[in-house]
């Protein structure tokens, strides 16, 4: 035997040593798809109908999978708004999204509405609910996490053998929301912005033990972020030192939205894994996770993007939702009485409007702040003459025009959100604090006007300003005279950083019935014809 051994052990030591088996598991996800139902290759939108399909075909690569949303679902669509989002929960049902941060823009419709996600509307699956997971949200009231939301969320993946894998998310939004919101769609609400903290806190709680015995862990986020100069991913957020402090092994990856930025690498110290597709569901987000079947311990994370790419022919699934975008497209009228598809004027050329533009006077905004203003010179009976200034936060500008036709689904997805217009009388000195005040906005872009001109001083301060209107004069605005105003309802109430002080109350003009912002916009470029 002594023999046998010593001629057969040095041959063993040749034979490769077993490797542990290996299974990938895919975290899916989108964030900031704004309800982008209709696609539009001019503005670079790929559709709900080829997210769906791309999705599908992802599935089939990776059998196991999650797939999630990031928040932003729906907010900012003109489409979404005018059909009563009846079709988020088909798309989310279609995508297997079960599981959502809540986004700035959850906010939109109402706490009551973002409470209902959708139950009870005519084409909502009977199968199909929906989870928000966000730990940093509170009841002022009471301290706890409203009852439409959770901290934590966890999903059970079955393994071929017959074990569970288990997935857990993290959500959590960020501390600038009420920057970003209308104040009452806020009401009784914090938003804690100490997200380490919080997420510390979440582990003493019962949902803690989710976080705990989970496999795979993933902070499902709405606080975005951004690829620097040297094209390493950042936090992009007041509170960022508080994000930069989160490691491993607690986590195993990001999956961030909110600033419509493409980001894919590895954030942090503990250089964790972080993905965020851009926005409109232009890219499918994945965390490619290998996972050692031995002991269901994750061994490697790799952050990817997967582009969005319409087809020439679309499955049944994907031809089906089409149909309804399609059908809802035709018969869908506005708030005004005009179809989503009515041709309204013609540009000459394509007017594009981006975050990039931020520090800047975009047309777009020199076209939306002109129309306020005659909507109002209009419903007042002033003459050309008299002095009216349109103004706009930069955040309501979502999207360019189109060279040729202009059609109102067009005009809508450009100036989505239909705020109520509010008039205010303002002395000229009062208008240079507003102007100065929106010229230095840095954090959410500047003041878009009309029909004003800036003289600064050598500092880039606010020295003049001169009205331009429809008569092409040039009249400085004296510091004592009183001037018209006219700007949207979000802007007055704190949004967009802006000081509620710079829209005093008591000089606010209430006796008109002025429409929304939307189809004053519509009913301008309707009389204009041509841009």
């Amino acid at each position: 035997m002594k023999s046998f051994l010593k001629h057969i052990l040095p041959l063993l030591t040749l034979l490769p040593l077993p490797v542990a088996a290996q299974v990938k598991v895919a975290v899916m996800g989108i964030n900031d798809f704004h309800a982008a139902f209709v696609a539009s290759p001019a503005k670079q939108i790929a559709g709900a109908a080829a997210l769906v399909e791309t999705v599908d075909s992802l599935k089939q690569v990776y059998p196991l999978h999650v797939v999630v949303s990031a928040g932003d679902n729906f907010g900012g669509s003109y489409f979404h708004k005018a059909t009563n989002g009846q079709l988020m929960p088909v798309l989310f049902n279609a995508l297997d999204i079960r599981l959502s941060a809540v986004g700035n823009h959850e906010f939109d419709e109402g706490q009551r509405a973002l409470a209902k996600k959708w139950q009870g509307t005519p084409l909502c699956p009977a199968d199909w609910s929906l989870d928000y997971v966000c730990a940093n949200v509170r009841e002022q009231a009471t301290g706890r996490i409203p009852a439409w939301a959770q901290p934590v969320a966890s999903v059970p993946l079955a393994l071929p053998d017959g074990r569970t894998l288990r997935v857990a998310f993290a959500g959590l939004i960020t501390s600038s929301t009420p920057e970003q919101t209308s104040a009452r769609r806020l009401a009784g609400l914090s938003f804690d912005g100490r997200y380490a903290a919080v997420l510390d806190s979440v582990m003493k709680l019962p949902e803690g033990s989710l976080l705990e015995d989970a496999n795979l862990r993933i902070l499902l986020t709405h606080i975005g972020s951004i690829t620097d100069a040297q094209g390493q991913p950042q936090w992009d957020d007041k509170d960022a030192a508080q994000l930069a402090t989160l490691c491993a092994p607690r986590w195993h990856g990001f999956l961030s939205g909110h600033t419509h930025q493409k980001v894919c690498g590895h954030i942090n110290a503990g250089k964790l894994p972080i993905v965020q597709g851009h926005w409109h569901g232009d890219y499918v987000n994945l965390l490619v996770c290998t996972v050692d079947t031995a002991t269901l311990q994750v061994t490697a994370v790799e952050p990817r993007h997967v582009a969005v790419t319409p087809k020439a022919h679309l499955s049944p699934k994907a031809a089906g939702l089409q149909a309804q975008v399609d059908s809802l497209l035709r018969h869908t009228l506005t708030e005004g009485g005009k179809p989503l598809g009515l041709q309204l004027c013609t540009a000459r050329e394509a007017i594009q409007q981006s975050y990039a533009m931020k520090y800047s006077q975009t047309r777009l905004g020199s076209l939306v702040c002109a129309a306020y203003a005659e909507t109002f010179r209009e419903a007042a009976h002033l003459k050309p003459s008299d002095v009216v200034v349109g103004c706009s936060h930069f955040g309501t500008l979502r999207a360019g025009l189109p060279q040729g036709p202009v059609s109102v689904l067009d005009v809508g997805e450009a100036l989505p959100f239909a705020n109520r217009l509010k008039v205010y009388e303002l002395t000229g000195r009062q208008m240079e604090a507003l102007v100065e005040f929106g010229l230095h906005n840095e954090r959410f872009g500047y003041l878009q006007t009309a029909n004003l001109e800036v003289e600064k001083d050598a500092e880039g301060h606010v020295k003049r300003l001169f009205y331009t209107g429809p008569q092409k004069l040039r009249t400085p605005l004296k510091p004592k005279k009183k001037y018209f105003l006219v700007t949207d309802e979000y802007i007055t109430t704190g949004g967009d950083g802006y000081r509620p002080d710079l829209f005093p109350a008591a000089q606010e003009v209430t006796k008109f019935d002025l429409p929304t912002t939307t189809d004053a916009f519509l009913d301008y470029l309707q009389q204009l014809k041509e841009i």
